[in-house]
């Protein structure tokens, strides 16, 4: 996902962040030019008078658009996602609870996909159906994998 081009005072270009659809590990560019990682989500952006500025990115849980602060100030990459979002972003997740290991390792894969979709440019309403679509697709796979785990073991 690539944020709009976002113009921060004292940086000399427009910031823009590229996230990893999977992942979510952001890539942070100004004027086009990608900037040096200098620390675990801090990047030295450079500055309208020479030198650098030091710009840390962060991503809440569950939230498709990062943001970026320099000099204590917070600039959001995106719109704040809804809450009904975040909610069914998570909602593969609760296969843990219930699934143990293979529950979490499918969970964790419905969860990536849902952040995916929320990064999406598509509307809310398209976005809430195909979260639930690739939550339900997370409980069947796993039921079909448990099942097919406890016949292979019933019947070895």
């Amino acid at each position: 996902m690539i944020t709009e081009p976002i113009g921060i005072d004292g940086v000399a270009g427009p910031i823009v962040v590229t996230t990893n659809a999977f992942w979510g590990r952001p890539a942070v560019t100004v004027g086009g030019v990608p900037a040096p990682r200098t620390g675990r989500h801090r990047y030295a952006l450079p500055a309208t008078a020479g030198g650098a500025v030091e710009a840390t990115v962060r991503s809440a849980f569950a939230d498709p658009y990062p943001t970026v602060q320099v000099n204590g100030v917070p600039h959001r990459t995106g719109p704040s996602a809804p809450v009904v979002l975040r909610v069914l972003t998570l909602l593969p997740l609760l296969l843990l609870a219930v699934g143990g290991a293979l529950g979490g390792l499918v969970g964790a894969l419905g969860l990536g996909a849902n952040l995916a979709v929320a990064r999406t440019r598509t509307p809310t309403v398209v976005k809430v159906l195909i979260m639930l679509g690739v939550s339900v697709v997370a409980y069947v796979l796993w039921l079909a994998i448990a099942v097919a785990l406890a016949g292979a073991i019933s019947a070895g």
